[in-house]
């Protein structure tokens, strides 16, 4: 086919702009020839979007492709990484870390990704000291500034979190994860107030995102705005909150209030949830 489009389902780094139900972007990119589809470009920008769109699985495949195309190719790799560390796959990340280090050990990607290794092994100050590596070569690398803000969420170095999450909104203030650390810290300090306002930012950069709401319900709850909470946790619900976070805590909330049909709904959808958490694949 010479003219067969290639539909791209994207999201900024930072957020999204999309309006569509799910918050995705469709990109409709004719490919003459089949040279957009050979792309490594290209390839590798549909593999973010899937990442950003939580479709971690699809995304995985596209980077094991890209790789097996462009073995040293090391742009978004980090990427790649954050997805391997989200699964646990210490037997992966650790391989890709040695690729990526054979490749370009001075590039930011590859300190990301030996970063992210060390993070899953817990080895924190020498994730911290990857990361800082990563910001050496470039000072204004997101990825970099973000999870070396989770470093020092994880070691309760609050402070410093504060610090490298700010500096991530100062590179690019449309990455949502950064207002979300952000709104992560200032609720491990239980300052509600201040989380909340930094979870708002977080959600309107990405509103189909059902963490959002969830995050900004539990300030709620915080500052005793029961009905505020109720309203966010529906919100989560309405977008697809797959981890059921929202389903169980709106069940309890439901029942404190003497709703108890709406509160058995909630339970049995939340039930549902796990049920299909637990379920493995079945062949057809």
């Amino acid at each position: 086919l010479l003219h067969a489009p290639i539909m791209v389902s994207a999201t900024s780094e930072g957020g999204t702009t999309g309006t569509m139900e799910g918050g995705t972007t469709p990109i409709v990119v004719e490919d003459h020839g089949g040279l957009f589809f050979q792309s490594p470009y290209l390839a590798s920008r549909m593999a973010v979007a899937h990442y950003h769109l939580r479709e971690f699985e699809i995304a995985q495949e596209c980077f094991v492709a890209l790789r097996d195309r462009d073995p040293y190719r090391l742009e978004d790799l980090d990427v790649y990484s954050n997805i391997l560390y989200v699964q646990e796959n210490r037997i992966a990340l650790s391989q890709l870390a040695h690729c990526a280090s054979k490749v370009d050990k001075y590039r930011p990607e590859t300190c990301c990704i030996v970063g992210n290794y060390y993070s899953l092994k817990t080895q924190r100050a020498k994730a911290v000291q990857y990361f800082q590596r990563a910001l050496k070569l470039d000072r204004n690398y997101l990825s970099a500034w973000t999870l070396m803000g989770h470093e020092y969420v994880e070691m309760k170095n609050t402070a410093a979190a504060m610090e490298a999450y700010r500096r991530a909104v100062d590179v690019n203030e449309r990455d949502y994860r950064a207002w979300y650390g952000l709104g992560q810290t200032y609720e491990f300090l239980n300052m509600h107030l201040y989380a909340l306002f930094y979870y708002r930012k977080a959600a309107a950069l990405r509103p189909y995102d059902a963490r959002m709401w969830c995050a900004m319900a539990g300030c709620y709850l915080g500052l005793d705005r029961r009905e505020d909470a109720i309203r966010a946790y529906e919100r989560a619900v309405s977008h697809h909150d797959t981890e059921g976070i929202a389903t169980q805590k709106l069940a309890s909330l439901y029942r404190q209030d003497g709703n108890e049909e709406k509160a058995a709904r909630c339970y049995l959808r939340h039930l549902e949830l796990r049920h299909v958490a637990t379920t493995p694949n079945r062949p057809q």
